[in-house]
């Protein structure tokens, strides 16, 4: 490749301390951008998923990880759903 000559200079010196070739190094630099690069967009993902929610199966019972609205009382949801159960037991 052909660089600018205060950059292949500094390429130079670098691979060198390093004992590696020039080449080596700037194969080494490609490689650790493309990983900085590649782990920015998983994290972006990440934080972009983060605010969707979590499906997924757990010991057979279907699990969705999200947050609960504010005024929700999980009690008072397993009185309803126990009420509902009573009833369609009551009317088999």
């Amino acid at each position: 490749m052909n660089f600018p000559p205060q950059l292949q200079q500094k390429i130079e010196k670098w691979a060198s301390s390093q004992g590696i070739s020039t080449e080596q190094f700037v194969l080494q630099a490609i490689a650790e951008k493309i990983d900085a690069l590649t782990q920015q967009t998983a994290e972006a993902t990440n934080v972009v998923s983060s605010n969707q929610p979590k499906v997924y199966r757990k010991e057979g019972i279907l699990v969705v990880d999200a947050q609960l609205a504010e005024n929700f009382d999980l009690n008072t949801f397993i009185d309803e759903l126990r009420e509902e159960r009573i009833q369609d037991q009551m009317a088999l």
